[in-house]
Formats: C-alpha cells, sequence, structure tokens
C-alpha cells in the first residue's frame, strides 16, 4: 500500500523514498492481530474489538461487509459477506464511482481493451456483476507479475503497462477496468491480516480492496491477496484517488486490536459460540 507521508499528487509522481525507508514505514503501521487467524476463522464472520488511543477519533464506515458499534471509548467491528447496513447510492455517488479519475483511468484505451477481453457479456445486476468481477479479478492477478513497489501509487494504465506495484495498483487497476465494463466502484483504504507479512508474524498491515456495486449492494474484491474475507477491515471509502486516504495511515499509529472472536452459528439450540484460533499473544508494535 502506498504510504500516505509521500502521497502523490500527481499519478506519475516518482516515488520519494527507498524501498527500506518504505518498509520500516510498513513496519511502524502495522497492527498487531491478538490471534493467529485461521483461513476457516476468516472466510466466515468475525467480530473485533477495537480500541483507540487517548484523543483519537475515527468515523468508521458501514458497508455491506462490515458493521460498526461504539463500545465506549472504543469500537466493535463484525465483519462477514452480509454484516453491515450500509443504504444503497445516490445518483450522484454512482456517477462518482462510475466516471475516470487520473489514477482510476477507466477512459484509457489500455484500460478498455483489457476491460473487453477479460469480462464477457452484458453488464446487469446481481450474479452477471459478480461473474464479471471474478473475471477481472483474476486477469488483474494474472496481469500483475512484476516487482512489488511499495513507495509508489500509479495509474491503472500505468500498472497495466508496467505489470508492477502493490495492493494499490491492483485496486486502481480492477476498479478502472470494472468502470470501463460499466460497473461502479470504489476503494475500500484499511487493513487486512496476513500470517507473515514484510518479515512480520499475524499482523494486519495497511491495504487497498475495491468495492462494486451490483444493483443492490456493495461488494467487495480483492485481487491483491486473491480474495476478500473476514480479516480486511475497512476504515475509509474514495474513488480512488490518493487524497481519500485521508489520516488512515496516521490513524493506525493510535489503534489497537484487542479482541478477534469468529462467531459460530448453529450451535445446540441456536447458542453462538465463540470460535477463536489458538491463541497469538500480542506483540508489540515495532519501533
Amino acid at each position: 500500500m502506498a504510504l500516505l507521508a509521500v502521497m502523490p499528487v500527481h499519478a506519475h509522481d516518482k516515488p520519494q523514498l527507498t524501498h527500506e525507508q518504505a518498509i520500516e514505514l510498513i513496519h511502524r503501521s502495522q497492527v498487531a492481530s491478538p490471534y493467529r487467524l485461521s483461513e476457516k476463522a476468516r472466510a466466515g464472520r468475525i467480530r473485533y474489538t477495537i480500541a483507540l488511543d487517548k484523543g483519537v477519533e475515527w468515523q468508521w464506515p458501514e458497508t455491506s461487509e462490515q458493521h460498526v458499534a461504539r463500545s465506549g471509548d472504543g469500537v466493535i467491528i463484525t465483519i462477514c459477506s452480509s454484516c453491515g447496513t450500509e443504504p444503497a447510492p445516490d445518483a450522484q455517488s454512482l456517477r462518482q464511482y462510475l466516471a475516470p479519475n487520473p489514477w482510476v483511468d477507466s477512459d484509457s484505451r489500455e484500460v478498455l481493451a483489457f476491460a473487453r477481453s477479460h469480462a464477457v457479456g452484458i453488464t446487469v445486476k446481481g450474479k452477471r456483476v459478480a461473474r464479471q468481477m471474478h473475471l477481472l479479478e483474476n486477469a488483474v492477478k494474472a496481469h500483475m507479475t512484476g516487482a512489488i513497489d511499495f513507495r509508489r501509487y500509479d495509474a491503472a494504465s500505468t500498472a497495466l503497462k508496467s505489470h508492477n506495484g502493490d495492493c494499490t495498483e491492483f485496486a486502481v487497476l480492477l476498479a478502472a477496468a470494472a468502470r470501463a465494463r460499466g460497473i461502479p466502484t470504489r476503494l475500500a483504504y484499511g487493513i487486512a491480516y496476513a500470517s507473515r507479512f514484510t518479515g512480520a508474524s499475524h499482523v494486519f498491515s495497511p491495504h487497498v480492496w475495491v468495492q462494486a456495486w451490483d444493483g443492490q449492494r456493495w461488494t467487495s474484491y480483492d485481487a491483491g491477496m486473491g480474495q476478500f474475507d473476514s480479516a480486511h477491515i475497512a476504515l475509509a471509502i474514495g474513488d480512488g484517488r490518493p487524497a481519500n486516504f485521508g489520516n488512515v495511515v496516521r490513524a493506525l499509529a493510535g489503534l489497537r486490536i484487542v479482541d478477534a472472536v469468529g462467531i459460530v452459528i448453529g450451535l445446540p439450540n441456536g447458542a453462538y459460540g465463540a470460535a477463536v484460533p489458538s491463541s497469538n499473544p500480542p506483540h508489540p508494535r515495532p519501533q
């Protein structure tokens, strides 16, 4: 994920950090997971208890997949495929999420050709949108085989030509290709869990993924990590411009995940039970 400390002003700005400096900033932005989260747990519903340092405030987005509930000075966030209660977007928002911009340049000839070659059929509501999004998601994964560069936030057309980038380039390319097919898309900026990432174990790292509107709800797709799961926590939503990051990375410096509980449905008498994978004691944030 391109880092807020060096957000580009223009889509073709050159990196301002060395690779080593970028890795160090990522480590400082990572949030320790209180538990090891198994693949099975991540495929279900997870309820997170999140605490913020005193003086840190954040407006957490409610999405189709993320439900937000205040709890004292912190927040409880529940994530699954249908956990949230986000209202439908208005016409102006949908126009914004269909329109090209300097980073999600869905009007470029290269992006239009890429989208046409990998997603077939007429875009309609519901399952047809999901089918096209999965085709485009797989196409982006197959295409982006070049170097991983955490220092950049390139336009979709640039990523298409270079094959290089991190999750931001995967996301802007997927969003642009979908818009080129007439599917409204937006970017989710937040954190995602990995058992290992840039040398750290069992951490949530800054991450960007895509949400597509199918006529009824926003659904997440993640070409960078392969798929969306319940270990993706959104902090902000935007149209793909770096300014949409807001203060996301700075907010991470004051954020702690206190607990993570996997909810098991279908126990005797309709009870709910906590199914937390093998315990992994919290570890300190890299200094």
